[in-house]
């Protein structure tokens, strides 16, 4: 069965419903009037053309006795089924209003749930995981999922229900032609499982390339100016064409099994409908007229049929959209249920001071099983002095930021501050106890001042304030509004210098014991980056920082310096010390100057 729906998905979809069942409840109940009102509309031309206009004898028991209950004018009947008209438009626009409303209402919940557990996921993540893809996840795909409710699951309902009364109706007013009308259900029953089994598999293929195509667009944007470095325009242009030209193929196949799915409905109506008027004409002419029947009967079955056929060609294109809902919606619940993602926060405690050493004690770790980074790593970080970390590139520096940042879980031994384990730490608190200035900072496209407080919501006063007793201020004020210049997307408004002003003092509003700096002056001007460092100094006096260094000459003052390389400590010493050692650091010093000099 799975091959036609995956009822596993459906369900945990329908799920979300329970929180607005009242809306859910009504929405039914309306579609249920709907289709009844719907419904009882040929029974009401066949008592209007029999009772008012034919005057045709009743021949059925069950029009026997409605007849009783209807008047004997023509005009009042028809005010009546105005009457029914009406209040079949009012539940048909009830429907249609609520069914959209709970649709958008479940978007909402599935995509904060969504949301809450991307947040909650470790870095190894995103490491192996396109941002397209992600973003996929929680746009298009739960777009599709609103939709089994607004296009898809309680339009189907509707519709089913409506042929059922229809199928009911007609018995009840002359069984034997509606067995006529029915004769063709279980060719297309069968038809319609297998349109159900190839729908399937095509939407999987459209929803992989949509998938495919967001990934595609989202990298080549951020790295545009290196397609236009290398002049690969047209290379990446015909990428992007095979990857269109498939979700094209898919998309076309989709409409190609619609395209004979609703010609055979088609057929299958117009056929039924002919013998309808053949049976039930011989019905009528037969010299002995005792067959049950009238031609208002007759006409009744006609519209039946049409009604009949009518929500089954367009249930074919609403199970299109609860198809393509529901293998959406297991891409969205697939990531959803990816606890081996999920940061290990099993930490508790939250109150600690983090004025004290971090060590590290016999540290294995390693990001792939065959790539060891650290093997029996030692290093004691000490509390309220200056560590820098130099070495080639690859060697382990950033590691060391990201280790103490629980972003990763080593692979053995301890990470200490003081006397604690950094794992019994809630994550949240240890991170607070943190900050961190990366050579190329991250802004979010909001203002200057939201991206100073987003670790630390202050009121503008009193970041102004902080800001004046560091000396800042000026260069805040140089911005167009100050702190109300909004930054632009990744901050593309303002400089790499003018973005690590910014993540410096995003960094100092949080009042971290910890202060990592990645290389965090590396594009100031000479005259800014003075007045960073003496901000700097004053911030993080009887702080511990670390310093990522890969310009020597802004570590010279650091209390310890270590030379990193393969994940080992080659070198550890003060800068005078390690240049006498005539080592890995007098050559990397020494090569720097030279460069510097040429």
């Amino acid at each position: 069965m799975s091959n036609f729906f995956d009822f596993k998905s459906f369900r945990k979809t329908i799920r979300y419903a329970n929180k607005h069942f009242n809306i859910f409840l009504f929405t039914i109940i309306t579609s249920i009037l709907f289709s009844i009102l719907s419904a009882s509309r040929p029974v009401l031309i066949q008592i209007a053309f029999d009772k008012y206009i034919n005057f045709s004898n009743s021949t059925n028991n069950f029009i026997d006795k409605i007849n009783n209950y209807f008047p004997d004018t023509l005009l009042n009947f028809i005010a009546i089924i105005f009457i029914v008209l009406l209040f079949e438009s009012i539940c048909q626009y009830l429907f249609i209003n609520k069914s959209n409303y709970l649709a958008q209402s479940i978007i909402r919940d599935i995509r904060n749930d969504i949301f809450s557990v991307i947040l909650k996921f470790r870095i190894s993540y995103f490491d192996k995981n396109p941002t397209g893809k992600t973003l996929t996840r929680v746009t298009s795909d739960i777009e599709a999922i609103g939709q089994i409710f607004s296009q898809g699951l309680l339009v189907v309902f509707a519709d089913i229900f409506k042929i059922f009364l229809i199928i009911l109706f007609m018995f009840l007013m002359n069984w034997k032609l509606a067995l006529v009308s029915i004769s063709f259900f279980p060719f297309l029953i069968f038809s319609t499982l297998i349109f159900q089994k190839l729908m399937k598999k095509s939407f999987q293929k459209i929803r992989l390339y949509i998938s495919k195509l967001n990934v595609f667009v989202h990298e080549h944007i951020l790295g545009m100016n290196i397609v236009k470095i290398f002049n690969n325009e047209d290379r990446e242009l015909k990428k992007f064409k095979e990857i269109n030209h498939s979700h094209l193929k898919y998309n076309l196949k989709t409409v190609l099994y619609f395209s004979i799915f609703v010609p055979i409905i088609d057929i299958f109506s117009a056929v039924s409908m002919g013998l309808i008027i053949w049976y039930g004409g011989e019905m009528i002419l037969s010299s002995n007229n005792n067959l049950n029947t009238s031609l208002g009967q007759l006409i009744s079955f006609i519209l039946f049929i049409n009604m009949l056929f009518r929500p089954l060609r367009s249930m074919a294109d609403k199970f299109n959209v609860l198809q393509m809902g529901v293998v959406a919606s297991s891409r969205v619940f697939e990531l959803m249920s990816k606890e081996r993602e999920l940061e290990k926060n099993i930490g508790s405690v939250k109150e600690y001071t983090f004025k004290q050493d971090i060590i590290f004690t016999d540290v294995n770790f390693s990001y792939k099983k065959d790539e060891i980074i650290f093997e029996n790593f030692n290093l004691n970080i000490e509390y309220g002095k200056t560590l820098a970390i130099v070495g080639p590139t690859g060697s382990g520096k950033s590691t060391i930021i990201n280790l103490i940042l629980r972003f990763y879980e080593i692979n053995s031994g301890e990470i200490y501050v003081g006397k604690r384990d950094i794992k019994s730490f809630d994550i949240s608190y240890l991170r607070s106890n943190i900050g961190v200035i990366h050579q190329d900072p991250f802004l979010f496209s909001d203002t200057i001042l939201n991206n100073i407080i987003f670790s630390n919501n202050q009121s503008k006063e009193n970041v102004i304030s902080s800001i004046k007793e560091i000396g800042l201020m000026d260069i805040i004020n140089s911005f167009p509004n100050g702190l109300e210049f909004h930054v632009g997307e990744e901050g593309k408004n303002l400089s790499l210098g003018q973005r690590q002003i910014i993540s410096f003092l995003r960094v100092y509003m949080s009042n971290p014991e910890l202060i990592i700096f990645d290389e965090a002056t590396s594009s100031l001007d000479s005259n800014t980056e003075e007045l960073i460092k003496k901000a700097i100094n004053k911030f993080s006096y009887s702080k511990t920082c670390i310093i990522i260094a890969h310009r020597l000459s802004t570590i010279k003052n650091a209390n310890r310096i270590i030379f990193l390389k393969n994940g080992k400590i080659m070198e550890d010493g003060t800068h005078e010390d390690l240049l006498s050692k005539k080592g890995y650091y007098s050559d990397l010093y020494n090569k720097q100057w030279m460069d510097y000099f040429k």
